[in-house]
């Protein structure tokens, strides 16, 4: 939400139709006293230049990271508008980089209620003129809108022309027609509509419709197996879109083989890309898989599947043979070890429009790492298994091979034989990472689904499952001491940060307490506190353990809590040794946490400057970092609907920009909608009747808090969990070759190409894997 401080004239928009700009003055051709009419200062301003055509533009110029240029110009809708905007523009720069370089809306609904910050950024660095497009709805009729042209925290120099502001046209976009993909008379046509509506794609052989598909919303497909002679066909697209009525009609000739094929598809995938239940294989597919890994790591492929329509394959079983080092004898050789899950997947009925993943569309997306005996794929769809191999350490380094093989029952019986390839580095990762982690696991999910009290057993099975993902089985909102016996067993595992207590009002039979109003905060509460901690901390100190001990409190609060945290805060210092976490709103400034008495201070990431964070740590503090509902593009997150990359990718940003922890509020908080049982693999499917989405107002907010799933047997994992861990493992590498080469500037230059920036990184998962294998093979030299 922006607080302009100026007067701003409203442009009032009635009916409004497709094609017309909304904006008034879009190429800032009418000007009086340097401001382009209709356009308002946001902050600092802008200044008035040479544009692209010869005309007008806007240019903003500064050299402070912590100041903001830009215009704005508000709209009001009247009646309330209900449709889908189209926002685009046209920018080129020189030298500019900072998080908010683009084109950026603020709505206000009808009846109360707004949609911020839907933006898109443009390129940093410089380039010449460049154009960005992206389509944002809101779930309620949009009264007023401010259309902000934005050069917030950035430095350079950028200019902007020819912004654009209409409804979202209906049209069809990211369409792919595949004919013979399984051998034989086979058509699969996928695409994406702008808008939702009602839609229907017919095959048709020398006029005559073969086989069609009908659907409603934004996502198109049809898999069709004419089993036929082959030949010419038509596939005709007809859609009419749900909110003014606009129709869509055409044609596409396509030419099949003949036969009935083989009824069925493969190839393999990185473990950063999802595989969408229609996803289709790439032009040039793989099919084998390479991997690379030190002692102590974990790594991961998949092997998709797709079965022709009507060609389901059933009970398909999974055989993983040895995988054997080059050059030595089987018996002599430690066997790798490699698990496989089936991918399964969460209903998401809305999705927050990424623009990375232009066309993506509700639906079942895929998520949750399910462990069975075999599986089954449904004729047209495309069924994911994941393939994890470890390394346990000491493992000899060079490279290891062998085959997995899934044995297809459904046409033809055959077998699907994948080679795969291995590489061991010649070093091991350490047990206990560097980086300290704050996720919390809370005991109040797990007995809602469990029952209460939580037997040791179930609560160290989630530990365990935790800490073989190389993070800590933490709780930032607990109310009571984690158990010493349980820390103690942790200890050793790789534990390396807790929290003692969140000092709120006990929890009692809620799930969760996230923070307690002022008043709570009494001279009683505090006696009492002090009651129980006193025990508490001098059995810690005694066992060892206060070393890795922190206390967290104050989430998210602002200036009015600004003495009870001193208070408290003080009162943990002084009196227990103790350091302090909070995510409280305040400064990243020395001064202000030692007046507060904080001692590890967490911004949201994209709240988090490296400069600030380097001048904390000078003085012998911490600077720590955190997502959750945001933040989101430019910015990397682990949500279910982002791209998956960004959950790996986050971790090599977090050594670059020198993070001393990461903390996430929930990895199971499963009080959503239909998560009031116990996942059983074997006989609930692949389709999860469990919930990802927030719901309410927050629909579009898919997996926050959720990263576990609950499984009859204990934890269940998810992509992106996985990935999670692959980018704690590389955090590592980045650790060993500071260590080797004496130089931390020198692993922060390696995070190049990966990521430079909060917001500059790269989301193609080669990219990732050649890096951290130049990284690896320094560490060998190194390690000679």
């Amino acid at each position: 939400m922006w607080l302009i401080g100026l007067l701003i004239a409203p442009v009032v928009q009635a009916a409004p139709q497709r094609g017309e700009n909304l904006l008034s003055n879009p190429g800032f051709e009418v000007a009086a006293a340097a401001t382009a009419a209709g356009w308002s200062p946001a902050a600092n301003g802008y200044v008035l230049a040479a544009g692209r055509g010869g005309g007008a533009a806007m240019r903003c110029d500064s050299d402070r990271s912590n100041e903001t240029w830009g215009a704005v110009q508000e709209l009001v809708f009247d009646p309330p508008l209900t449709h889908p905007l189209k926002v685009s523009g046209w920018s080129r720069s020189e030298d500019a980089f900072g998080p908010d370089y683009c084109l950026y809306m603020d709505c206000w609904l009808e009846g109360g209620g707004n949609l911020w910050g839907q933006r898109m950024n443009f390129d940093e660095g410089t380039h010449d003129w460049q154009k960005i497009e992206y389509v944002f709805s809101a779930e309620k009729p949009i009264a007023k809108l401010q259309y902000f042209i934005l050069f917030r925290g950035c430095t350079g120099k950028a200019w902007f022309d020819d912004v654009r502001l209409e409804l979202a046209p209906f049209e069809v976009s990211h369409e792919r027609l595949t004919p013979s993909l399984y051998g034989g008379d086979s058509i699969d046509y996928s695409a994406t509509l702008s808008l939702p509506g009602k839609w229907a794609v017919s095959v048709k052989r020398d006029g005559r419709e073969v086989g069609s598909a009908r659907g409603q919303g934004r996502a198109i497909s049809l898999s069709w197996a004419g089993r036929g002679p082959g030949g010419e066909c038509e596939v005709r697209v007809e859609a009419n879109d749900d909110l003014l009525g606009e129709t869509l009609s055409y044609g596409r000739a396509v030419t099949t083989k003949p036969g009935p094929g083989d009824g069925y598809v493969w190839w393999t995938e990185s473990s950063m890309d999802r595989v969408l239940e229609g996803a289709l294989p790439p032009a040039k597919p793989e099919r084998s898989a390479r991997l690379a890994l030190a002692g102590n790591e974990y790594e991961s492929f998949q092997v998709a599947i797709r079965a022709a329509p009507g060609e389901g394959l059933d009970d398909c079983p999974v055989e993983v043979g040895d995988l054997v080092r080059e050059g030595g004898r089987r018996a002599e050789n430690p066997v790798l070890r490699v698990d496989w899950h089936q991918v399964g997947f969460v209903e998401c009925t809305d999705l927050w429009k990424h623009p990375k993943l232009p066309d993506a569309a509700p639906g079942w997306w895929p998520d949750p790492l399910l462990p069975v005996q075999d599986f089954d794929v449904p004729g047209g769809t495309t069924q994911s298994l994941w393939f994890t191999v470890y390394a346990p350490p000491g493992t000899p380094a060079g490279e290891y091979r062998g085959t997995v093989r899934v044995r297809t029952n459904g046409t033809g019986r055959r077998v699907i034989e994948v080679p795969l390839k291995v590489r061991v580095y010649g070093f091991d990762l350490p047990v206990q990472s560097h980086l300290k982690t704050a996720f919390a696991l809370m005991d109040g999910y797990l007995e809602q689904l469990y029952g209460k009290p939580l037997t040791p057993e179930l609560r160290r099975k989630y530990g365990d499952y935790v800490l073989q993902h190389r993070l800590n089985p933490d709780d930032i909102s607990r109310t009571d001491p984690p158990d010493l016996d349980d820390l103690a067993y942790y200890d050793g595992r790789g534990l390396n940060a807790f929290n003692v207590l969140n000092m709120v009002e006990p929890r009692g039979e809620r799930t969760w307490v996230c923070w307690s109003p002022l008043e709570v905060y009494t001279a009683r509460f505090k006696e009492d506190l002090i009651q129980r901690l006193d025990p508490y901390v001098a059995e810690l100190k005694r066992r060892g353990l206060a070393d890795k001990a922190y206390v967290y409190t104050f989430d998210e609060r602002g200036e009015d809590f600004y003495p009870t945290i001193r208070e408290y805060f003080g009162l943990i210092r002084e009196r227990y040794g103790i350091p302090t976490l909070t995510t409280a709103y305040l400064k990243q400034d020395p001064r202000v946490m030692r007046d507060l008495n904080v001692d590890w201070n967490c911004p949201l990431s994209s709240v988090y400057r490296y400069e600030e964070a380097a001048k904390c740590r000078a003085e012998g503090l911490q600077t720590w970092a955190y997502v959750c509902l945001g933040p989101r593009h430019p910015y990397a997150n682990w949500l279910a609907d982002d791209p998956l990359i960004e959950a790996r990718v986050i971790w090599w940003q977090a050594y670059h920009q020198q993070m001393d922890g990461f903390l996430y509020w929930g990895l199971n908080i499963w009080g959503r909608a239909n998560n009031d049982y116990l996942i059983d693999p074997e006989t609930d499917g692949p389709r999860l009747r469990w919930s990802i989405s927030t719901g309410g107002d927050y629909a579009w907010l898919q997996g926050d808090g959720e990263l576990l799933y609950a499984g009859k047997d204990g934890p269940i994992g998810c992509i992106r969990l996985a990935n999670i861990r692959d980018g704690l493992e590389d955090y590592e590498y980045l650790w060993k070759l500071a260590e080797l080469e004496g130089s931390v500037e020198s692993a922060r230059a390696a995070c190049l190409p990966v990521t430079t920036s909060m917001v500059q990184f790269t989301r193609d998962a080669q990219t990732v894997s050649k890096q951290r294998d130049r990284i690896a093979r320094r560490i060998e030299r190194l390690g000679r």
